[in-house]
């Protein structure tokens, strides 16, 4: 444990902030774009590193506070990036589509 009590709520106060920065982002992106552009995929996995450490941190000390944030930030970080992927699976898909298509007119 951390004797402390300062650098424990300096913590406290890191990891609250990273996950407002984070819910900031994720509306802002989602909410303008509907995606997250490729470029600003390098934030949210610095925040999925804090994540990480948020965890370590709250499991070394016992605090729940810190473990269910570092939870939160790195389930965030999984579904950003399960949407990256079936977005761009939904686009290959379309593409392949329009090359079929592109054919059959052809072919016509």
């Amino acid at each position: 444990m951390i004797p402390d009590p300062y650098l424990l709520k300096a913590i406290l106060f890191a990891a609250k902030a990273t996950l407002i920065f984070q819910a900031c982002l994720v509306f802002y992106f989602f909410g303008k774009d509907e995606k997250v552009p490729y470029a600003a995929r390098n934030i949210f996995f610095v925040l999925a590193n804090a994540g990480c450490l948020f965890l370590a941190s709250g499991i070394i000390q016992e605090n729940s506070f810190l473990i269910k944030s570092g939870i939160f930030i790195l389930i965030a970080q999984g579904l950003i990036d399960a949407h990256f992927i079936i977005a761009r699976y939904e686009r290959i898909k379309k593409i392949e589509k329009e090359i079929e298509n592109e054919k059959s007119d052809a072919k016509k």
